[in-house]
């Protein structure tokens, strides 16, 4: 991919773009590069993990099958035309095999909300070693991304009842691309903007 067209607006100013930056006010859109499950591989993820939820009792507000995902780096919030196009130049160098990603275990994260998540060890390898080769193109472009990464995926929000980690059976899926989502902010809906096929993937038709 080399030519993104993202918008029609010509940017205004140049500007040292940077990952994850603090928005003084609340944003309207954030954005960022991820894996996200087929249609069919969210369905089974968010019905197989029904019963863990209720095993557990978190009983918070559900991602929707929809919205599954594991973030690979955020690029920011409101950008512009000309960070935006950075970024997808940075994703155009990433050259990376498909990926069998497994989870096996579970926890809430010690932050506001109280998000409950999957996480992984050996089943999330790839995914680490694809957030490396994507922040160092996005560092090559200019980018700060940050230097630690956990892999996961967000099932539910729950700020009543906090898990520690525990083990489950292995969850996973296959991944033969990524892509960079727009978040729309407060309205719970994420839009797939462009796809980067990952090698060995079949060529969609």
């Amino acid at each position: 991919m080399t030519q993104h067209d993202l918008f029609d607006d010509t940017p205004q100013q140049s500007r040292t773009p940077k990952l994850a930056s603090k928005p003084t006010a609340r944003p309207t859109y954030n954005w960022f590069f991820a894996l996200q499950p087929s249609v069919n591989d969210s369905h089974r993820i968010y019905a197989t993990t029904a019963e863990l939820l209720a095993a557990h009792s978190v009983a918070g507000k559900r991602t929707p099958p929809e919205r599954l995902h594991i973030t690979l780096e955020m690029i920011g919030h409101d950008l512009d035309a000309e960070v935006l196009d950075l970024a997808c130049h940075a994703a155009d160098t990433v050259s990376f095999p498909a990926i069998d990603v497994s989870f096996n275990a579970a926890m809430t994260f010690s932050v506001p909300g109280g998000p409950f998540v999957l996480l992984g060890t050996d089943g999330l390898d790839d995914v680490r070693k694809l957030w490396f080769e994507l922040s160092c193109a996005l560092a090559d472009h200019g980018f700060s991304p940050p230097r630690s990464y956990e892999p996961h995926m967000t099932l539910c929000y729950d700020p009543r009842h906090r898990l520690p980690r525990i083990a489950v059976e292995p969850i996973g899926f296959h991944a033969g691309e990524f892509v960079l989502m727009k978040s729309h902010v407060g309205l719970s809906k994420y839009e797939v903007v462009l796809t980067w096929r990952l090698a060995g993937s079949p060529t969609q038709s």
